[in-house]
């Protein structure tokens, strides 16, 4: 009984506590509003007086009134811009190609501190980081300052450490990950001449090094791989002269087992490849396969001729410079198989009876399709046409049906009529 009349008691309490405080938030609120609609008329009051002080005075101009003029933040935005292009031509003799290079790069648009960009500049310029660097690496002057000296601290601690322009592009590296690299690049100093594994391959292949961490710095596998089979398959790929750019541009085929990469290798120099790619090593076997029987093909198309200018001189009959100089007039033409070549003349000499000169006149016929030449050639026959010149066979779809439908509407098969009267309608090459 006790206990049911203390939990009565307690119920009654916070019953009226609720309804006291419902009563004092309906009192503030009235006392809000009326201090609102108070303040209110003050102000109005205050800007009534406002704008009759700020009015311009009568033949005045605008600079006589005081006006309150709103915040944009594209302009500081612009003024931070404007002091970084002339801290930066200060420094360097850029062009306005290179600081408009600089300016448009993404990551420095996104950072316009002025001061911290002042400050990381000034601290490469003082370890020697040259112009071009600046211009070729735009986001060096967006790193954060602190983290900066930690890594050229780290980046100084390379074993046959030379020049701070040669590891240039490692500074986008986290510092975790810069430490893990560093740390492989030391572990093998007794291992590789030239102090370390960047300056082996620069040495090796003949090239700069900062134009191996150039292309390093995006594939960092080639660097913490293990020493001997690296080594192996470069020497491979100088072995049988795969050029030294083609290399650094496409390093992935150093992820394969040496056995393989030279079994590779081996057989495109024995297909008489003149340009071994280092893709050659990683693509799929079709692949490789049929670039090498393309190369076989070829060769054989060619019979002893030591190039494409010449086989074609031979057929059209003239002198291998005559017919380069006929190549020359659409230069897509030099970048045509061979193959693909023979092909075209076999069905312009000998099935539409085009003569040499015609065909020499209008080169660009060797790079269009054969197919579509073919399906050209026929429907125009069809219609009793013989197009005087090639040009209307490798044009547009568009301007050789619009041909198409001039020579239907002035062909008659009741008269006699001549391409003459077409003739003037071809377009010129």
């Amino acid at each position: 009984m006790w206990r049911n009349l203390i939990k009565t008691f307690e119920r009654s309490i916070v019953l009226t506590s609720k309804q006291i405080s419902c009563k004092n938030n309906a009192l503030c609120t009235n006392l809000t509003n009326r201090q609102t609609q108070h303040r209110f008329i003050t102000c109005s009051a205050v800007l009534r007086n406002t704008e009759h002080l700020c009015a311009v005075p009568p033949g005045g101009g605008e600079g006589d009134a005081e006006y309150i003029v709103p915040y944009k933040p594209e302009l500081e935005k612009r003024d931070n811009a404007k002091k970084l292009i002339e801290t930066l031509r200060s420094r360097f003799r850029l062009s306005a190609e290179e600081v408009e290079h600089i300016m448009t790069d993404e990551v420095v648009l996104k950072s316009y501190r002025q001061k911290s960009l002042m400050d990381t500049l000034d601290t490469l310029c003082l370890e020697g980081v040259t112009k071009q660097n600046f211009v070729e690496y735009p986001w060096l002057i967006t790193l954060d300052r602190k983290r900066l000296s930690e890594k050229l601290i780290l980046l100084k601690s390379i074993n046959g450490f030379r020049d701070i322009n040669d590891f240039v592009p490692f500074l986008r590296l986290q510092l975790p990950r810069l430490r893990k690299l560093v740390a492989a690049l030391n572990r093998e100093a007794n291992q590789v001449s030239n102090g370390n594994r960047v300056y082996f391959i620069a040495d090796q292949l003949n090239v700069l090094p900062c134009i191996v961490t150039k292309y390093l710095a995006k594939r960092l596998f080639v660097l913490e791989m293990p020493l001997e089979m690296f080594k192996t398959n470069l020497q491979h790929m100088i072995k049988y002269n795969v050029e030294p750019m083609n290399i650094l541009k496409d390093l992935w085929g150093f992820r394969y087992a040496p056995r393989a990469v030279e079994l590779r290798l081996k057989r495109a120099l024995l297909a008489k490849k003149d340009k071994i790619m280092p893709w050659m090593v990683r693509c799929p076997e079709p692949i490789l396969q049929k670039s090498l029987q393309l190369s076989l093909d070829e060769l054989e198309v060619l019979s002893g001729k030591t190039s494409v200018a010449e086989y074609v001189g031979e057929r059209l009959g003239f002198s291998a410079e005559e017919a380069q100089a006929i190549m020359d007039r659409h230069p897509q033409v030099n970048t045509v198989r061979v193959t693909k070549i023979k092909e075209v003349l076999d069905y312009l000499l000998d099935e539409a009876k085009f003569t040499r000169y015609e065909i020499a006149q209008v080169p660009r016929i060797l790079c269009h399709s054969l197919e579509t030449t073919k399906q050209r050639m026929e429907e125009l026959k069809k219609y009793g046409c013989r197009p005087s010149s090639l040009v209307i066979v490798c044009r547009s779809k568009r301007e050789y049906e619009k041909f198409l439908n001039q020579w239907q509407q002035s062909y008659n098969p009741n008269r006699a009529v001549g391409n003459e009267d077409v003739k003037a309608e071809i377009p010129k090459d």
